[in-house]
């Protein structure tokens, strides 16, 4: 069987959870971008985190035969800091 996970954060996992979910039948994630619990105060380093979405985890993901695909976007949270509207500019 194969599985698809729509809402999974694999950013905080390890790739033992990326090999165990292969094992399952998984064969494809969706991201969501999310609020890492602290706001990020720079265009910079929501940068960091949308690189991380789009370019290391489906790399880490491939490793096991998985398809990595992610959502990004704003939290609430940190969309109204003045200081990080410049990143809305690297969004598509």
């Amino acid at each position: 069987m194969r599985i698809f996970d729509p809402h999974i954060h694999m950013t905080s996992r390890t790739t033992d959870d990326y090999e165990a979910m292969y094992a399952a039948g998984v064969r494809a994630v969706v991201e969501p971008a999310f609020w890492l619990g602290q706001p990020r105060t720079s265009p910079a380093s929501f940068c960091d985190y949308f690189d991380a979405l789009l370019g290391w985890e489906p790399f880490r993901a491939a490793q096991y035969g998985i398809a990595h695909h992610c959502t990004i976007a704003l939290n609430p949270k940190e969309a109204n800091d003045p200081r990080c509207t410049p990143v809305l500019a690297e969004l598509p």
